[in-house]
């Protein structure tokens, strides 16, 4: 069984734009997609907490387009990012699929939910909300700008540590070993978004925060996901606040829908408690 160390890259085209994708774990059972974080690739995921995950049924990553090893412009509208997700299972064969979103990547995947229900099993919201509308809040720019303007390896590592962990020393400590576990895991790492993608990633984001563009959203859309649904974040997210997680729940009145809350932890929860997590993950996609 291949691991997200050993998983090799494949590539498909999609709209005459060369994607890069990996599907490993086990062989059978259905797929779990996962989107990654602003600014993020596939070489971005830690492998404590994927390979869990991996153990129990098959996963499929994807560079976005622009992002990693894939070709093409970064789109700056969302609808660009989850219908491109949408093609890649298609052209793979895949009928039925659970998807997990991480940050950025959960409102991929709300998107996915809304546009391609006949695929979607189970849908998971790690570290995210729903795009503009009541209740919702923004977040301290400070801690954005710090992971959108880093530059080097140095820079961005201080800036995810400080805003994906607690800032005492103990839990910087075990962001650091996150940062450790997940540079290490592969030799053929892509680079950080460059500056040209990341200003198109921070329009899409805009946009899908824009009262403007609510009706591209999925805040007034959320009542028609009708599947199980886990919502889970950090007590204090500093990236995308915590009450925005808890609105998102609230609003999926028509879905099976769970919360749950990581106590002392910010944004990268799910790397600090990636046991925990991966375990909660694999219980919710198991039960009927």
């Amino acid at each position: 069984m291949a691991t997200y160390e050993t998983a090799e890259n494949k590539f498909l085209t999609i709209n005459g734009v060369k994607h890069a994708y990996r599907l490993f774990g086990q062989t059978h059972g259905v797929p779990l997609f996962l989107h990654i974080h602003f600014r993020g690739n596939m070489d971005s995921w830690d492998p404590a907490f994927i390979n869990r995950l991996a153990a129990k049924r098959p996963i499929l990553l994807v560079d976005s387009t622009g992002v990693g090893r894939s070709e093409g412009e970064v789109p700056t509208k969302y609808s660009g990012w989850s219908s491109i997700i949408i093609d890649v299972i298609d052209a793979l064969g895949i009928t039925k699929i659970d998807v997990l979103g991480f940050s950025m990547g959960g409102f991929i995947v709300q998107l996915i939910a809304l546009e391609a229900p006949h695929l979607v099993r189970k849908l998971i919201v790690a570290g995210s909300g729903p795009s503009i509308g009541e209740g919702v809040v923004g977040s301290d720019p400070e801690y954005f700008t710090q992971v959108a303007s880093a530059t080097t390896d140095e820079e961005a590592q201080k800036a995810f540590k400080w805003t994906f962990f607690s800032h005492s020393d103990k839990k910087q400590e075990l962001a650091e070993q996150w940062w450790q576990r997940m540079t290490k895991a592969r030799s053929d790492r892509a680079p950080l978004l460059g500056p040209e993608g990341t200003q198109n990633q921070i329009a899409a984001v805009s946009r899908f925060m824009s009262e403007g563009h609510r009706d591209e959203g999925t805040y007034d859309r959320l009542d028609q996901i009708k599947i199980p649904v886990l919502v889970a974040n950090g007590s204090n997210d500093l990236l995308v606040a915590t009450e925005n997680s808890y609105v998102l729940w609230k609003r999926l009145v028509n879905a099976d829908a769970h919360l749950h809350l990581y106590p002392d932890s910010g944004h990268g929860f799910l790397d600090e408690y990636h046991e925990h997590f991966s375990n909660l993950v694999n219980v919710f996609l198991d039960e009927e």
